[in-house]
């Protein structure tokens, strides 16, 4: 039940965290607000680890531990914004979506987990629900493209790294000080990567002049909810259970993120939207009980 809880609560954090960074968006610039989201977690989870230890988890030892960073949130994030620009949010939310399947195959190549039926036909069940959670929330006008949606492809097969990386890792870690290390690494390569494409288009220059407080507030709070919190648990989650089951939860992102719109936007999803939700519950439930071993 615990596992299952954790499960529940990555997957609500990165939800909701989807729908507020929508909100800030509409008055924040992508490269700056994704900063300012990194930089917010980082501050929260360094401060969450000095309460605990009286000390910061900076050192060169813990650095190199937090190295899957790169991974996710820096490169993961970075292909996954520019990416959304240039394709529909449906085409970037059902690519994404293949994290599930992409998990399931690699961490059986290269974590040693079994590669079974069940496996396979909940994954396909779980993406033909987000598929169906997809109906009618493109637009904006965007079309898509085969350079948008080869972008957003990089960034879940960067995620889906972290992952295993991060398995691997989780058995003799601490979740908090390897969280932190983590996304420390992600904020200074994310830095790094944002300051020379500044240098060479002055269109991605990153600054915070002009935001106005409420929406600062918000980037702050969804920063904190979708990098800081939902790592967190997510590595307390697969500590004691297999990255191919984790996986199963995190279709479940879409299904919070439809349902905070509901709260949050006012948005009302479709019949067709509902079982979709239906189905990726179903499917993250069937993994829980039967352990998709």
């Amino acid at each position: 039940m615990t596992a299952m809880l954790l499960a529940l609560g990555y997957a609500f954090c990165w939800g909701v965290g989807v729908t507020l960074t929508k909100l800030a968006l509409s008055a924040i610039g992508a490269t700056t607000l994704l900063l300012l989201q990194l930089f917010s977690g980082v501050v929260f989870l360094m401060t969450l680890c000095y309460c605990k230890d009286r000390r910061l988890p900076c050192t060169w030892r813990h650095l190199k531990q937090g190295m899957a960073g790169i991974f996710e949130p820096a490169l993961a994030y970075m292909f996954g914004i520019f990416g959304v620009q240039l394709t529909t949010a449906s085409n970037a939310s059902l690519i994404g979506s293949s994290e599930v399947i992409l998990t399931i195959l690699l961490a059986a190549l290269f974590l040693g987990e079994g590669l079974t039926r069940p496996k396979l036909l909940l994954a396909a069940l779980s993406f033909l629900g987000v598929a169906l959670l997809m109906v009618q929330t493109g637009g904006g006008g965007v079309q898509s493209s085969l350079l948008g949606d080869g972008l957003v492809l990089v960034g879940t097969l960067f995620a889906v790294g972290y992952v295993l990386c991060s398995k691997r890792q989780i058995a003799t870690a601490e979740p908090l000080h390897l969280t932190t290390a983590q996304q420390l690494v992600g904020l200074v390569v994310t830095v790094v990567c944002f300051g020379c494409l500044s240098w060479l288009n002055p269109a991605y220059e990153v600054s915070v002049a002009g935001i106005s407080a409420p929406f600062l507030a918000l980037a702050i709070a969804s920063g904190i909810m979708q990098y800081a919190l939902a790592f967190l648990i997510y590595l307390m989650a697969l500590r004691t259970i297999p990255a191919s089951q984790a996986a199963f939860y995190t279709a479940l992102i879409p299904l919070f993120g439809v349902a905070s719109a509901m709260v949050l936007m006012g948005e009302q999803p479709s019949l067709i939207q509902w079982v979709g939700g239906g189905l990726v519950m179903v499917s993250a439930y069937c993994a829980h009980r039967l352990g998709v071993e």
